[in-house]
């Protein structure tokens, strides 16, 4: 074999190498390609998924703010509760008083 048809043979097997490698890049570029895509599809699942889910939770939010009541108004509830049970023990205590004199 001269040293031409060496270098032909081995630059034929570097070139069925080089084609080789292109197919295996292309490969590679697709699936990066599918998981490009699958990536965006997942991303845009969650998004979705995850607004409505915080949507969700907003709601209840603020379903409980409306049916709370103000602390202000509790405090006079509170402040009222006391005067009522104040009278009532008054009052209690003449009932007796008033059985006692009969």
């Amino acid at each position: 074999m001269t040293n031409e048809e060496k270098i032909l043979a081995i630059l034929e097997k570097h070139g069925e190498l080089l084609t080789q490698m292109q197919a295996k890049q292309d490969q590679m570029q697709a699936k990066q390609d599918k998981m490009g895509e699958d990536l965006h599809r997942v991303k845009a699942y969650l998004e979705l998924d995850v607004e409505k889910r915080f949507d969700a939770v907003n709601e209840g939010i603020d379903a409980i703010l409306e049916r709370m009541i103000p602390e202000d108004r509790v405090e006079r509830l509170e402040d009222d509760v006391v005067v009522l049970k104040t009278a009532v023990k008054a009052l209690a205590r003449d009932v007796a008083e008033l059985k006692k004199a009969q």
